[in-house]
């Protein structure tokens, strides 16, 4: 079982926002505007860089640059895009317009190349270290919504509550998770999406206890494999399915609001013949001094696991663990 502990620095002890990883960074986003990496091999720090005077809402590592010049993304609650390198220095910026909301999630597209998710819908940008040339906007990842008792639309309106899509093999912020779809296969495994809400008034219900604990998972066809009861609402996901290089395995992560995170195989997962009581789902790490796998954690904003590290993050700070094999 891995154990969650701090890394070797106060700087987040508190205030994170948001976190991503790849094979040798956690790049991590703080509430003052603050940008900041760390080698996760020993916790010593990269930079730290103040690169805007909001909130970063998302972050991203580039997935294709050179070892000698790791490339950053993040964005703000103003809607804006930073392109940092590792001494810190912003080397482009662009700016989505303040309608198609705040940035919750950037995702790699191709070398230098990201899509930046808000509430709205997507965009794509190009040339993120030089120019940050805007391409096209989609809404095609908010056509969804989700009523208070656990229905799920397909359709943006229908529903009490705005969802949008994510890619799970991305750290997301938002407020809950509904849905795990299955898509198309890419390269080994079929990707793997999931549906969150971004409405913070459902914060409201997880509060009183009456948001749904359970969450759908989805074939291609956006039909109905199974649903996964828990103790606790699901706050997000991830998928190292499509993750690069040695990082790339099998796992679905899921991350509850009370704490727990749970891993569970995707070909299991996905396969309508494995029934629930017969999925590896498991617990997949364990605070410090923890022996009880069902007690309430407190409460984590979010989580990135990228190879053999896991990282959680919430009002208590930035905790890390090592990924153990089954």
């Amino acid at each position: 079982m891995s154990r969650l502990a701090r890394i070797p620095t106060q700087d987040f002890d508190r205030d994170v926002t948001a976190v991503a990883m790849d094979d040798r960074f956690i790049l991590v986003g703080q509430v003052d505007g603050k940008l900041s990496a760390v080698y996760h091999k020993n916790g010593v720090s990269v930079f730290s860089a103040k690169i805007s005077e909001n909130e970063i809402t998302a972050v991203c590592c580039e997935e294709q640059d050179e070892d000698d010049n790791p490339i950053f993304y993040a964005g703000d609650i103003e809607g804006n895009l930073y392109t940092v390198n590792k001494k810190g220095k912003v080397l482009a910026t662009a700016k989505l317009q303040a309608r198609k909301g705040k940035i919750h999630t950037i995702v790699n597209r191709n070398k230098y190349s990201i899509y930046a998710y808000t509430s709205g819908g997507n965009t794509s940008f190009s040339h993120a270290t030089t120019d940050f040339r805007k391409g096209n906007f989609s809404t095609a990842s908010a056509n969804y919504s989700f009523d208070g008792d656990g229905t799920f639309h397909k359709k943006k309106g229908a529903g009490d509550y705005n969802v949008i899509q994510y890619d799970g093999r991305t750290p997301t912020k938002v407020v809950a998770t509904c849905a795990i779809e299955f898509g198309k296969k890419l390269k080994n495994f079929e990707q793997v999406f999931a549906y969150a809400v971004i409405d913070e008034e459902y914060e409201n219900m997880i509060e009183e206890g009456t948001a749904e604990n359970s969450i759908q998972v989805l074939n291609a066809n956006s039909k109905k494999i199974r649903t996964l009861e828990f103790k606790s609402p699901v706050k997000q996901v991830m998928s190292c399915r499509h993750h690069e290089g040695d990082a790339e395995t099998d796992k679905i992560y899921i991350l509850l609001w009370n704490g727990m995170l749970y891993k569970c195989t995707g070909a299991m997962l996905m396969d309508p013949e494995v029934a629930n009581d017969a999925l590896d789902l498991k617990v997949a790490v364990m605070e410090e001094d923890d022996e009880d796998e069902d007690d309430d954690k407190g409460e984590y904003k979010g989580f990135c696991v990228f190879g053999k590290k896991i990282c959680i993050y919430g009002n208590d700070g930035l905790f890390t663990a090592d990924v153990k094999d089954d």
